[in-house]
């Protein structure tokens, strides 16, 4: 008697469509997670911002500009979108935003204030 070791096409094709069926339950899954961690990295970075523009301010006045590194960290995760950077003469404040890669926009100012919108005037509305 004849053993066959193996396993027939038709079982490998079964197996093979369970995994893809598989692997797109997964892939849709992780969408939103993905698009959440760009935003959260671009978050991260006006934050940075926020914070080297703090540790410049020289008791009545921010720097006129960001660091261009930190600028170009964020346009990196943003698709190249504009970060926009206010600080008014003799007002003593300043406000950074830019467009998420999701939509929106979000601004860190000077007051510590964080908002999922643009900064106008040294300030987040």
């Amino acid at each position: 008697m004849k053993q066959n070791k193996g396993f027939t096409l038709i079982e490998m094709l079964v197996v093979v469509g369970m995994i893809g069926v598989l692997a797109a339950a997964v892939l849709t899954a992780l969408g939103p997670s993905r698009q959440k961690a760009r935003d959260s990295r671009v978050i991260s970075g006006l934050n940075q911002a926020a914070a080297i523009a703090e540790s410049k301010f020289d008791g009545s006045s921010y720097p006129a500009t960001i660091d261009a590194t930190i600028e170009a960290d964020i346009k990196k995760f943003n698709n190249n979108q504009n970060v926009t950077y206010t600080a008014p003469a003799n007002t003593g404040t300043f406000a950074i935003s830019s467009p998420l890669p999701s939509g929106g926009a979000f601004c860190v100012d000077s007051a510590g204030k964080r908002a999922s919108s643009t900064a106008s005037n040294g300030i987040c509305p």
